[in-house]
């Protein structure tokens, strides 16, 4: 048990080395929350396939797919600033370094997944993402974006900083 953990974590970092160059250019304040946005589906998309088959009445498959399709256009303007984020800074190599990013946000979201009360955590946020519109979800993935532990760098007049800072 204990070799397959180690391989696990050597996996897994191994899989974060080329992630630094992914999260070297900083993010304006629309970017970063299109990274956010991103982080907030995946943690939607793990709670919803960890807990289908051991949660199965909290019906999370269902409420992704209908969260999904009521805000595909929101989910897809966000994709298309990440895109245009990554060929900016990365050119040839932009959807490499946009799959090494949605690897990490993936990857962040499933090792919260590992503790024994994640589903009535996941319960709670798909009580919470149903009841809010647009402009709130952009507010609560910005929010939440402190629980993973991939910061990324926002932009400000100064240069890039760590943190939330905006670009001015």
């Amino acid at each position: 048990m204990n070799r397959r953990i180690v391989s696990s974590l050597a996996a897994l970092a191994v899989a974060a080395l080329p992630l630094s160059s992914a999260w070297s250019a900083c993010y304006t304040t629309v970017e970063a929350t299109a990274v956010h946005v991103k982080m907030l589906q995946y943690e939607l998309m793990v709670g919803a396939l960890a807990c289908r088959d051991s949660n199965p009445e909290l019906g999370m498959m269902q409420q992704y797919n209908s969260f999904v399709t009521r805000n595909s256009d929101w989910l897809v303007g966000h994709g298309r600033v990440l895109q245009s984020h990554f060929q900016k800074h990365y050119g040839a190599q932009h959807k490499r370094q946009l799959d090494t990013l949605v690897t990490a946000l993936a990857n962040d979201a499933s090792k919260r997944s590992m503790t024994d009360r994640y589903c009535d955590s996941a319960a709670t946020l798909f009580r919470e993402v149903n009841n809010l519109d647009r402009r709130g979800l952009d507010v609560m993935s910005n929010t939440r974006a402190n629980l993973s532990s991939t910061p990324i760098t926002q932009c400000t007049s100064e240069g890039p900083v760590n943190g939330v800072a905006v670009r001015r």
